[in-house]
């Protein structure tokens, strides 16, 4: 298959704004480098009309931010495999470590390792809102945990969730490429038997509650998530919403708090942010129990 890469070169201060229009015309998600004083974005679109046309949108949108460049290539599944494994290097985040899928494991190692290819799909764990998802799985996968990973891109964070101990894990994703990779990356880690990959657009039907929710998706898709959130999560439960900037994080907030949930954390890193909100256990209203008292 053939894709147009999108690679967008920004100052710093303008990286945040331009990942948000970056993400609404290529939500499988993008890369980030930083080079001096600029970062790097780089996402990828199907060729093909539709690809052009979400191409000369993207571009008209960039046009207010000054010094902002675009270049564009067509590349090939293989080609861009091939590019990747150019740059990709292991990466310890917390008690994990991450492994290009072709790199041996020392005999000595004691973490969790994740093996990663990433394919065409998002998610190679140098990005720091799959970092923040990540750092938020090792506090809150528990043994046993039944944990859903919504927008899995290349099923990192499924298989974060795994190696961390979780019983089952339920990775969804509306992209078919997304899927195909992240099914792969299952098989890769030898744990496809504990892993289920969904092609689904947001929150699936679960027959158990969850333990843990972690959407780590842009600012336009997280609400209709967390609006759904607290019906999936156990009492208890987590949900750890990430892919968005400072300037949306009031908004996040009150998309958990309006959804039942209770924003207890933020973390930062690089201009992004992580909401980890708690699902409260609903009580009974006072005049309710009194009743029940006097019979």
């Amino acid at each position: 298959m053939t894709w147009i890469e999108v690679s967008l070169e920004v100052p710093r201060s303008a990286a945040e704004h331009a990942a948000d229009i970056v993400l609404r015309y290529c939500p499988q998600g993008l890369a980030e480098t930083t080079s001096g004083r600029y970062r790097v974005l780089r996402a990828y679109l199907p060729a093909g009309a539709g690809g052009r046309a979400a191409l000369a949108g993207l571009r008209r949108e960039l046009r207010v931010l000054p010094h902002a460049h675009v270049v564009t290539r067509p590349v090939r599944d293989e080609r861009w495999r091939e590019a990747w494994k150019a740059h990709a290097r292991p990466l310890a985040i917390g008690r994990l470590r991450i492994l290009p899928t072709w790199w041996p494991v020392q005999d000595d190692e004691r973490r969790p390792v994740i093996r990663l290819d990433p394919g065409m799909a998002f998610g190679s764990g140098e990005h720091p809102t799959t970092q923040l998802c990540l750092a938020a799985l090792e506090r809150y996968t528990r043994p046993g945990s039944v944990v859903v990973d919504v927008g899995t891109g290349s099923g990192i964070l499924a298989v974060a969730a795994a190696r961390l101990g979780a019983r089952r894990v339920i990775a969804v994703d509306n992209d078919s490429v997304a899927v195909d990779v992240a099914r792969r990356n299952m098989r890769a880690n030898r744990v496809a038997s504990r892993v289920e990959v969904l092609p689904a657009q947001g929150l699936p039907r679960l027959r158990t509650p969850a333990d843990l929710i972690v959407a780590n998706l842009t600012a336009q898709t997280l609400p209709s998530v967390i609006a759904a959130a607290r019906r999936h999560l156990r009492a208890g439960g987590w949900l750890v919403a990430s892919g968005f900037g400072a300037r949306f994080l009031p908004d996040v907030r009150a998309a958990m708090i309006a959804a039942g949930l209770r924003p207890v954390r933020v973390d930062a890193l690089r201009g992004w942010r992580a909401v980890c909100g708690l699902a409260v256990p609903s009580r009974r209203p006072r005049h309710v129990a009194a009743r029940a008292h006097r019979r």
